[in-house]
């Protein structure tokens, strides 16, 4: 169907709405000749007369009274479809899938998440968490937790949620028997907990630390190497060794001090992490209540230094 057939019908609508040729024009701020005009065409597309006219009269066909009907239906559902959807935009229900990492996942976002949903509980949601969703659009997600370093696409809007540091975070027990470290080159004689992200990468690790607002790079070596920063955290706390990590990753740790934080003047203070979703016009409710939450939440000294 082509463009003109929708506007001419909404014109013929108009002229029996209205009751009048007339009418009609004025409601549409044109001439009567227009009008005509497009009830006109729109007879000649669907080949049957809809209207009978004279000088003084106006009534419809039986053909006219049928198509009348129909595309009095259309319309009323098409507004129905409009009020509905603004209200979906407006009251915030629906299903809403994140992906997020899965340590700041499971530590934070989880906790987070079932807040949320007694608070919105219209809103359903899918968390999926790990890596293996990086592409937001490709994988129809509608928002997607990251960690220091946001994809470079015009595709994407973000928001900070909060800042968080990295540190380096060993257990009391293991400073019972090893002295703490004062400068990065001090943990050449402590063993490091290795977080293994290339296996490629087994015979050199390093852990960057700053000086003076310069990176540097110390390599470590210990005697652990896990692909999971949970399992990391539990080695650390039973006493194993060093690990390097970002902070939310032991604030529950830190609290209850089963692990000490050395090192912090050398360590990195200003990671970002951010909530993007796909750039679109309008953002929808869920979304935007959603990213609302969590910068309450997160970007509250409460809540990381609550006991």
């Amino acid at each position: 169907m082509t463009d003109f057939v929708l506007d001419d019908a909404l014109t013929f609508l108009s002229v029996i709405d209205e009751g009048s040729f007339a009418a009609a024009a004025k409601k549409w701020c044109i001439s009567s000749s227009v009008i005509s005009k497009r009830i006109s065409r729109l007879e000649n597309h669907l080949r049957v007369q809809l209207i009978q006219r004279t000088t003084r009269t106006m009534t419809l066909t039986e053909s006219g009274q049928v198509f009348y009907e129909r595309c009095k239906k259309i319309k009323a559902d098409i507004n129905d479809a409009a009020a509905n959807i603004s209200q979906y935009h407006q009251h915030p229900s629906g299903l809403l899938r994140i992906n997020a990492p899965m340590s700041f996942g499971q530590v934070h976002l989880l906790p987070a998440v079932n807040d949320f949903v007694r608070a919105f509980p219209e809103i359903k949601i899918e968390l999926i968490l790990g890596s293996q969703y990086a592409s937001l659009i490709h994988n129809g997600l509608d928002l997607a937790i990251f960690i220091s370093d946001l994809p470079n696409t015009h595709l994407l809007k973000s928001r900070k949620i909060t800042v968080r540091s990295t540190g380096v975070y060993g257990a009391p027990s293991y400073f019972e028997r090893h002295k703490i470290p004062q400068v990065p080159t001090d943990l050449i004689h402590h063993n490091c907990l290795i977080y293994m992200i290339e296996p490629v990468n087994r015979l050199k690790h390093e852990w960057a630390f700053y000086h003076n607002k310069e990176k540097h790079f110390v390599p470590v070596a210990g005697n652990l190497v896990i692909n999971s920063s949970q399992a990391l955290v539990k080695a650390a706390i039973a006493g194993v060794g060093l690990v390097h990590l970002s902070s939310f990753i032991v604030t529950e740790e830190l609290k209850k001090g089963t692990l000490i934080s050395v090192l912090d003047p050398y360590c990195a203070r200003d990671i970002d992490i951010h909530a993007a979703y796909p750039n679109q016009q309008y953002l929808p409710s869920k979304v935007r209540v959603f990213i609302d939450f969590l910068i309450e939440r997160f970007n509250s000294d409460n809540y990381w230094n609550q006991a």
